[in-house]
């Protein structure tokens, strides 16, 4: 079979070229001294980061020139499942594990979980944008066919009539896919992930808001509008898995894949107050979806608990020939069987420094409480050394626009006027980027993922951290391009890009509420689980039990007007 980079469907009209200095040759320097003074400085500072970082890792036993899957191989979570039952859910509230055996005991059928679903959608659509198109039709379809294997006697698959919508960056033959851009084009090919989904009985409703080519994680989009947070909706949902988040939250569906470069699926689970993994690096295909940075690209959901993860990752984790990124991961994986085993003796490690500075009260706050509840639930709270994150997220920077650009300059031509302005101006800013830098930065990856899992997590299970360090912006904070919205849009990605750059599981889960200064409504706090590679397991039962325990996956927006 083929092995191509996912996304490349979009390559009819663009023609994506190795990641190199953009219209120089990849054996050719760009010549600094011709850029604009920014730029150049800019490039200079990458200059020194990668170099200091190459010092930290030159002569240091094992790291040097390690490749980055090696090392994702080399530190891997050992996998020792424990044999135990899915807990029931907490009384009054039904995740979708409960609702799959209303379904086989033809309680309900599959057709009516769609209507009910697509309505919903309708109706969320019009608060906050979150829907770019639904897809009530092919989801009746799809739940019919469940249905007759439940009157014929079938075994159910395991997510049979799960409602789902997906960010509008996945290909299924014979539909739009936009990238959040008011131009769609009709796919001719299905992703790989929205195949397991089919083969695993799921219903596709809808194709969900993004930003534009998934390269803001705000939530703003010039070209079709900002996706709005349910909560309160004045308030960006977080991005680029902006109606991933936003239809979940609502209650319209129970789960959404979403996409996470720099924290695209942690930052709006966050912000919405729902739970998503992004994966280790390579364990989900990318095949059949939209590329920012082939090097960062995670495919991961988004649900209202970890639980109802992982099940949806339990259905599309594992190796794909058709994503030249798919890795396979060591040892079997089942994310259900140890689910409800218990975290007494989980070492759970809290960084300080980069982590906890300008954090928000209400967010330190959050951070703490969560912390005792995993302490009442017999974990050990450990702190832990400090990592050059700083350099790493800088290094994460370069890679992403590099290769954003080399995928997407056709879009930024003179006369194109086909993006908008912010992102235009984001692609513009990978031009200038010398390919023996973006070399440098990816051949650091191995080693750093090294070091970080020698020292930071040597003697800890998981790390805890907040996700974004203060209460959620309005949304007319993006409205201009200027310094304010720059550094809101860095502290966005701050705390959760380094961890792509490293490629390593991190799941996100709610874990209070907070009111901002210009706000009397309270929002949703998020933290995140970060793991050692292929610990998805691991972080879910954590997560699992944290939710056991507390509410906060529990609590709902108030009525959509």
């Amino acid at each position: 079979m083929e092995r191509h980079h996912h996304g490349r469907q979009y390559s009819q009209t663009l023609r994506p070229r190795h990641v190199a200095c953009i219209r120089i040759s990849s054996t050719q320097e760009c010549a600094v001294d011709t850029l604009r003074d920014d730029h150049r400085d800019v490039i200079n500072a990458w200059r020194d980061t990668a170099a200091r970082l190459t010092r930290e890792v030159d002569g240091v036993s094992g790291l040097t020139a390690l490749p980055h899957a090696q090392a994702l191989h080399a530190t891997a979570q050992t996998c020792t499942p424990a044999q135990t039952r899915l807990s029931a859910p907490p009384s009054g509230w039904q995740d979708w594990w409960e609702k799959r055996h209303a379904l086989a005991a033809r309680q309900v059928s599959a057709q009516e979980i769609a209507h009910e679903a697509s309505e919903r959608l309708a109706e969320v659509h019009g608060a906050t944008n979150a829907c770019m198109e639904i897809l009530e039709p092919l989801a009746i379809a799809q739940a019919r066919a469940v249905d007759e294997g439940i009157a014929r006697g079938d075994a159910m698959p395991l997510l049979a009539g799960m409602p789902l919508a997906h960010k509008d960056l996945l290909h299924r033959t014979g539909y739009d896919v936009g990238y959040g851009r008011r131009d769609a084009i009709a796919s001719t090919s299905t992703a790989t992930v929205l195949r397991r989904f089919d083969q695993a009985g799921a219903l596709h409703l809808a194709r969900l808001h993004m930003t534009e080519l998934a390269f803001d994680p705000s939530g703003a989009n010039e070209s079709v509008g900002s996706c709005r947070n349910p909560w309160a909706l004045d308030r960006i949902t977080g991005g680029s898995s902006s109606g991933s988040a936003a239809v979940v939250a609502a209650g319209a569906v129970d789960g959404a894949l979403g996409s996470d470069t720099g924290g695209s699926i942690r930052i709006p689970a966050a912000l919405c107050g729902v739970t998503g993994i992004k994966p280790t690096y390579g364990l989900v295909s990318r095949a059949g979806a939209m590329s920012l940075s082939a090097s960062h690209d995670h495919l991961g959901p988004l649900a209202r608990s970890a639980r109802d993860c992982a099940l949806m990752l339990q259905a599309i984790a594992g190796h794909d020939l058709a994503d030249a990124g798919s890795l396979a991961a060591p040892g079997a994986r089942d994310y259900l069987e140890s689910l409800d085993a218990t975290i007494a003796g989980l070492r759970i490690g809290v960084p300080r420094g980069y982590f906890t500075r300008d954090l928000d009260p209400q967010v330190q706050s959050v951070l703490d409480q969560s912390v005792a509840s995993f302490q009442t639930l017999g974990a050990e709270i450990h702190e832990v050394p400090d990592f050059p994150y700083d350099a790493i997220n800088e290094l994460a920077i370069l890679m992403i626009r590099a290769e954003a650009t080399t995928l997407y300059d056709e879009l930024i031509r003179p006369g194109s006027g086909s993006l908008g302005k912010f992102t235009a101006s984001r692609l513009g800013e990978g031009v200038s980027i010398p390919a023996t830098l973006h070399l440098q930065a990816a051949s650091l990856r191995g080693p750093m993922l090294l070091k970080f899992v020698r020292t930071v997590m040597a003697e800890v299970d998981v790390l805890m951290a907040p996700v974004f360090p203060t209460m959620t912006p309005r949304i007319d904070a993006f409205d201009a391009i200027d310094a304010r919205s720059s550094a809101l849009r860095g502290a966005l990605t701050r705390l959760t890009r380094p961890l792509n750059y490293l490629g390593l599981p991190a799941l996100s889960l709610p874990g209070g509420m907070g009111k901002p200064d210009d706000s009397e409504v309270e929002l949703p706090v998020g933290f995140q689980l970060i793991g050692r590679p292929y610990s998805e397991s691991l972080l879910l039962r954590a997560g699992h039990a944290f939710q056991k325990a507390t509410s906060w996956h529990l609590h709902r927006p108030p009525p959509l007007r």
